[in-house]
């Protein structure tokens, strides 16, 4: 069961004709009486806590738990001001929770009871300002014990797990050739850093995987011997796969090994045979396009090692296979970072000193910029868009190798030759054009994660020198945008233009024609489907635009209704 929504709550009271309100009650729902509005405020903060720590719920107050009986289990509340209950919540949890809370009118008792809906946060642990964290249990709030409050912490960032002192661990269980892989990374990228001349102790301090003496999690991760990792953190296991097939595997290795090891044994494997290149011509140059470029393949692994919950017993997992590179890494998104705002969003690291020390040997950026890598190199190349998922426990980085569209990077490399630079933006838009004919600014909006203004300045850039790679259809707030002239032959064919320019209204209506005599009856969706029209907001607008035309006074379609929905048949 899901968080009950506003007619789920109607339908459970009805239920109490022949049930107690504690038979109703789940891990999404509590009943409780009313002892006045303080009183009442002090549980809400404290049920509010252990729903967010959970999976979200809601608080009926008014109700008895015990008691059979619709009119004899409502009693009721009164006196309470919605507005400064809900403000009470947000002051009374850390953090501020905003929850949802409303009168609910009901004929018994006082007349009315008081709602308070929570969602699932997404900074957890929640407490309230004293200090108390509890989260849901089946349908009981309980505190939270020592593991799973610093799991929480760990997993919303809260807690720096990767700064703590790992316990156990001496000096002499760090590997000096760890040490010296560090400094020749560091070496390669930044030859005048000051960290260089430092000792090895100094050296480990500055980039704290020392502190006052002590390991930390970020030393035992980056220069940990192995037996110690093993030992110490068994979950840091890195498991690559290579499928020769959908069902067969050709190489499955399972190693802890430090993290520069791990991100280097990845790289030689991309940089070898198991990831082959393919020459496309380019004027009087060859261009080589790799199943998966280097590039995004280090971002990928580096970012799974770094933001992983090192807490969560799961494991690092790399999928590889000729259609797709598919990296899974333990924990979920923190601090309200998602994929539909991935490519916007601050970084936000969920492991902070070992951020820093990657940082500091030059591997990773601290501002986030490895994600619009990661998109970049492939887009670049023609390939689909990456693609996050995550399901709360883990996220999943897939790169694609099928579906690849060359001439996409015949089209950047002739622009990046007179100085035209295809930004990571301009790259998305092209992606998305090439399974569509046309384009509007709410869906690019959607497609780039920017607000609708700049997404049209995004656009209106495409379409003038020295890009020209859009051209506009329409003034309006409603104006669509396709390939250009030059763009859409090299990128679809010859006949893609003519298409898209609407330059077929005739063999449109021949189309539709030839279909209605087949199948008697066509709507919008089956329109757009017959005529390529993809399934954009845009597109939907375009297959109204055209049935409009064709069932005037004039016109060759007669326009019909069926449950509220237009359908169009032959005159």
């Amino acid at each position: 069961m899901s968080v009950p929504s506003h007619d789920d709550i109607l339908a459970l009271l009805d239920q109490l004709r022949d049930h107690t309100a504690d038979d109703l009650e789940s891990f999404h729902l509590d009943f409780k009486l009313s002892h006045g509005p303080k009183e009442d405020l002090k549980v809400a903060s404290e049920y509010a806590v252990c729903f967010a720590n959970a999976g979200g719920g809601v608080v009926v107050f008014g109700v008895a738990d015990k008691i059979k009986g619709r009119a004899q289990a409502i009693v009721g509340t009164q006196g309470h001001d919605v507005d400064m209950f809900k403000r009470g919540i947000y002051d009374g949890t850390r953090p501020g929770i905003e929850a949802e809370v409303f009168a609910l009118p009901v004929p018994e008792g006082t007349g009315t009871l008081l709602v308070v809906r929570v969602p699932e946060g997404p900074r957890k642990p929640y407490g309230t300002a004293a200090g108390l964290y509890k989260q849901r249990v089946g349908k009981h709030c309980m505190p939270m014990d020592g593991t799973v409050f610093q799991r929480a912490q760990v997993a919303s960032a809260a807690l720096d797990w990767s700064g703590e002192p790992a316990q156990g661990l001496a000096l002499t269980d760090l590997d000096p050739l760890q040490i010296e892989r560090a400094r020749q990374v560091l070496r390669s990228k930044a030859p005048s850093s000051g960290l260089l001349g430092l000792s090895d102790t100094e050296f480990l301090q500055g980039l704290e995987a020392v502190r006052d003496g002590r390991v930390t999690h970020t030393g035992l991760l980056l220069f940990g011997r192995r037996e110690v990792l093993a030992r110490c953190c068994p979950q840091a296991q890195f498991h690559y796969v290579l499928h020769d097939s959908e069902t067969t595997v050709a190489r499955n290795d399972i190693d802890r090994l430090p993290l520069l090891e791990a991100v280097e044994r990845m790289e030689q494997v991309f940089v070898g045979p198991l990831n082959p290149e393919k020459e496309i011509e380019l004027g009087l140059f060859k261009m080589r396009i790799p199943q998966y470029p280097i590039e995004g393949v280090r971002e990928a692994v580096l970012n799974a090692l770094t933001h992983r919950d090192y807490l969560h017993p799961g494991e690092i997992l790399v999928r590889h296979s000729a259609q797709e590179l598919v990296v899974t890494s333990p924990g979920g998104f923190v601090a309200g970072i998602t994929p539909e705002n991935i490519l916007r969003h601050e970084a936000v690291p969920r492991n902070r000193t070992l951020a820093n020390a990657l940082v500091k040997l030059r591997l990773v950026e601290s501002s986030g910029i490895g994600r619009k890598r990661i998109f970049r190199s492939a887009l670049i190349y023609g390939k689909r868009r990456p693609q996050y998922q995550t399901d709360g426990h883990a996220v999943t980085l897939r790169l694609f190798n099928r579906q690849t569209h060359d001439a996409v990077a015949q089209v950047v490399a002739r622009l990046d030759a007179v100085g035209a630079e295809v930004s990571l933006d301009h790259l998305l838009v092209l992606d998305a054009l090439m399974g569509q004919s046309f384009i509007d600014v709410a869906e690019v909006a959607q497609v780039l994660q920017l607000p609708r203004d700049d997404a049209k300045l995004v656009l209106e850039a495409m379409c003038t020198p020295p890009l020209n790679l859009l051209e506009r259809k329409g003034h309006t707030s409603a104006a669509t945008f396709h390939l250009a002239k030059g763009v859409a032959t090299t990128l679809k064919g010859k006949a893609a233009y003519t298409r898209t320019r609407g330059l077929n209204p005739v063999r449109y209506a021949e189309l539709v024609r030839e279909y209605l005599k087949d199948h008697q009856r066509i709507n919008n969706t089956q329109l757009r489907e017959l005529l390529g029209l993809g399934d954009s907001p845009s597109a939907k607008v375009e297959a109204s635009r055209l049935f409009k035309k064709w069932s005037q006074e004039d016109g060759f379609l007669h326009k019909q209704m069926e449950k509220g929905k237009p359908f169009y048949t032959l005159r």
